[in-house]
């Protein structure tokens, strides 16, 4: 598992060349995370943990800083506090979410198929949906 993270970290950090990865526990966060309107921040820290069995298991859960609004309002399927916190300081809340359509296909190489590039690209949809 380590391997492949150490393989998938470089094509994270052409992105999001801020990205932190604590090997204790696989946490990353993505600084500055941009939202859609409606949402009470333009802008926060996203943070997800990459599970035992990856990449054969996907990731599970978008965690961010608490007090998150959608529309006044917290959101659907989140949790504050989360029942496990990230290491990255602050109290944090989670977003039950899992690949789109639970679709998870990696391959061998972590260019192609699913990949923890594409999972914290597909944030922007869960943010989308807002409510």
């Amino acid at each position: 598992m380590q391997e492949r993270i150490q393989r998938e970290l470089p094509l994270l950090r052409q992105r999001w060349p801020a990205l932190e990865y604590q090997e204790v526990g696989h946490w990353m966060r993505v600084p500055s995370y941009g939202l859609p309107p409606n949402w009470n921040r333009a802008k926060c820290d996203v943070v997800f943990q990459v599970r035992a069995g990856y990449p054969g298991t996907p990731p599970y859960g978008i965690y961010v800083p608490a007090g998150i609004l959608y529309n006044g309002a917290q959101p659907v399927n989140y949790v504050e506090p989360a029942p496990v916190q990230p290491p990255f300081g602050g109290v944090w809340g989670v977003f039950s979410w899992l690949p789109v359509e639970g679709k998870w296909y990696p391959t061998a190489d972590p260019r192609g198929g699913s990949n923890l590039l594409n999972w914290v690209i597909g944030f922007a949809q869960r943010f989308r949906e807002g409510k």
